[in-house]
């Protein structure tokens, strides 16, 4: 007699991982880790820290193991979970290389020089003047946008607006923002 080893299927160890089983959790860690993290590589231009990332998508996985709902197929749900993990990577990322107090140019022996100093001091202090001239709403909008690094999509949900009405606050911003800039230089 020969005996073939059961192999489970996603839905039998989806139901097993819902119940907290952690052996169904590592068979599924073992079936689709590989696959998810060459796919994580191709979109991260192949970074270092697309080890990180495969670790989170798992951990999530974990974490909402009693609250998912499968509506198409779980590799699908499973790609949805790798593909968050991913945008939320490189907002982060894009977080620490662009900070609203970006750095001061500096001269070649590593000291700013004098005009170069007083130029940027001038320019973060009527961009900031500028912005704190905006309405309300739209200076929220405008700071979740430029300082926090959020989607237009994740304002809209945090403020309960259309993404549309986001899009327009953004764009009537950024031209109020440069108008209050240009008069500025005029004066200068």
């Amino acid at each position: 007699m020969n005996f073939q080893p059961i192999v489970p299927d996603d839905g039998e160890l989806l139901l097993q991982l819902k119940k907290g089983d952690r052996i169904a959790f590592d068979e599924i860690f073992n079936r689709f880790a590989d696959p998810i993290h060459t796919y994580i590589r191709s979109r991260l231009n192949g970074s270092e820290e697309a080890d990180d990332v495969l670790q989170e998508v798992f951990i999530r996985l974990w974490n909402k193991r009693q609250s998912i709902v499968i509506h198409s197929s779980f590799r699908n749900y499973l790609y949805t979970i790798v593909q968050h993990c991913i945008s939320d990577h490189q907002r982060a990322s894009k977080r620490k290389r662009y900070t609203l107090t970006a750095e001061m140019p500096e001269h070649t022996e590593g000291r700013p020089l004098p005009d170069e100093q007083y130029q940027y001091k001038q320019a973060i202090y009527f961009w900031k003047r500028a912005t704190s001239k905006l309405p309300g709403q739209m200076r929220r909008i405008y700071a979740m946008k430029n300082e926090d690094q959020l989607s237009v999509k994740e304002i809209a949900a945090e403020l309960r607006l259309s993404e549309q009405t986001v899009k327009n606050q953004l764009h009537t911003a950024g031209q109020r923002i440069v108008k209050m800039l240009r008069q500025v230089q005029l004066f200068i």
